[in-house]
């Protein structure tokens, strides 16, 4: 899909979405959004990242693209894809979240916000045996509980672990900007 057409399909889901935010209920909105994005669903965007790769980056990417995917459907990722011992930072928070705050935190928010849109741009992957640390740059798009907008963009470093034939969460730092919501 050229920059034209990933312009055209962010200003139609704009659109839509504008017209979504005038009315009086969520649910209302959210059930549109969904039919919205099952018409939608063929017309994703794929990455395409100028960084060379290899299988095992190729497989990495995968896992942290699967859950950002899951994310968007709204399911429970973190029990999936993290370990035990996973340790998550983001500059909203004073400490680092384990996998029990971060199973909370998601409860929370896919009771109060639905996630809308995403994108993911690589930055690079550097692997030793069965440990990895991805950078990336992040931008998601968000309905909050009173029918706004919420922007957010910014860089984070994945660190996953290799077990059991899997890639899974061993911690991540997140650098996040946010936008007021419209």
């Amino acid at each position: 899909m050229n920059n034209h057409s990933k312009i055209g399909l962010k200003v139609f889901l704009l659109l839509i979405l504008s017209l979504l935010n005038g009315q009086s209920s969520l649910e209302k909105q959210l059930k549109e959004i969904n039919d919205l994005r099952a018409k939608l669903d063929g017309l994703k965007i794929e990455n395409k990242s100028n960084i060379p790769s290899n299988n095992i980056e190729d497989e990495i990417w995968s896992t942290i693209t699967s859950t950002w995917e899951s994310d968007l459907a709204g399911e429970d990722w973190v029990s999936k894809y993290c370990l035990k011992e996973v340790l998550a930072w983001n500059n909203d928070s004073p400490l680092p979240h384990d996998k029990t705050s971060l199973i909370r935190n998601r409860v929370y928010e896919s009771k109060n916000t639905k996630m809308l849109f995403y994108d993911i741009q690589k930055a690079g992957i550097t692997i030793k045996d069965n440990l990895a640390v991805v950078h990336y740059y992040f931008t998601v798009e968000s309905l909050n509980v009173g029918g706004k907008i919420e922007k957010n963009k910014g860089k984070l470093t994945d660190v996953l672990l290799k077990e059991n034939n899997k890639w899974k969460y061993l911690a991540w730092a997140e650098n996040k900007t946010s936008q007021p919501a419209k």
